[in-house]
């Protein structure tokens, strides 16, 4: 579930429990008054939780954000105005009590339409578990002859490899086999692509990276620690790293 949905679902509740009170009330039903204490009792909460959260988690990692976004020469957005999680990207369909991309960045760089995503999700719903997973995410598009890879670290594509409706591959290096888990739909390309030195810097990069080329676009990814400063510079290290790494028979194509 979008964390905004989530939101709009306990704004209704809310309200209705609002309406019921003040409902009551016009009837003359005695329980009227003690409804709308718990209405406000239940309203205060929830308004004291959403300040919190707003002042101390989201407001201070947006202004971040759009900092490092303006260092990069890219223009950030509040939300996911893309419609990011929409995509069949194995990543944003992971199953989560609720999920959001919480600020996107876009722009030219490089000659080439860049988005970046602020992606989060929660695996559990419990309140007292900081359970949160959060993700810096590059995306751009691909050549036309570029066929779906998924390349995912192990512990987290074990969850999602229901959601890859693509073929096991495993590559010459019993490492990476190890440290990733690949699929592809087209097992040459996936061959060429994942070349001795792509898998070499693949293993190189922090836990819990990896990338997803998807019905025409490609997703970089890495892991973020809650109060980093730099994932957006460093995300935008890994997706030019993986850039200029691709091979040049999968580059220049058709494959």
């Amino acid at each position: 579930m979008r964390a905004g949905t989530a939101n709009r679902f306990l704004l209704l509740i809310v309200g209705l429990l609002g309406l019921s009170a003040l409902t009551a009330i016009v009837r003359g039903d005695p329980q009227g008054r003690e409804l709308f204490g718990g209405f406000v009792f239940v309203a205060a909460v929830f308004g004291g939780m959403w300040w919190l959260s707003q002042k101390y988690r989201v407001g201070p990692r947006r202004e971040s954000f759009e900092d490092q976004a303006r260092r990069a020469g890219l223009r950030a957005e509040a939300g996911d105005p893309f419609r990011l999680l929409d995509a069949p990207f194995a990543l944003f369909g992971r199953a989560a009590s609720v999920r959001d991309i919480e600020n996107t960045a876009n722009g030219i760089r490089g000659g080439e339409r860049v988005v970046i995503a602020d992606y989060w999700y929660a695996p559990s719903s419990d309140p007292q578990r900081d359970d949160y997973r959060r993700y810096t995410c590059v995306l751009t598009e691909t050549p036309p002859w570029w066929t779906d890879v998924s390349v995912m670290p192990k512990g987290l594509a074990d969850v999602l490899r229901s959601m890859v409706p693509l073929s096991d591959l495993r590559t010459e290096s019993e490492e990476f086999n190890r440290r990733f888990d690949v699929r592809a739909a087209d097992r040459r390309f996936a061959n060429a692509l994942l070349d001795q030195r792509m898998m070499a810097w693949l293993l190189e990069q922090a836990p819990d990276s990896g990338f997803e080329i998807v019905a025409g676009r490609l997703m970089v990814f890495r892991a973020r620690v809650r109060a980093s400063l730099d994932d957006v510079a460093r995300a935008l290290e890994l997706a030019d790293g993986f850039s200029q790494r691709v091979p040049s028979v999968v580059r220049t194509g058709p494959f």
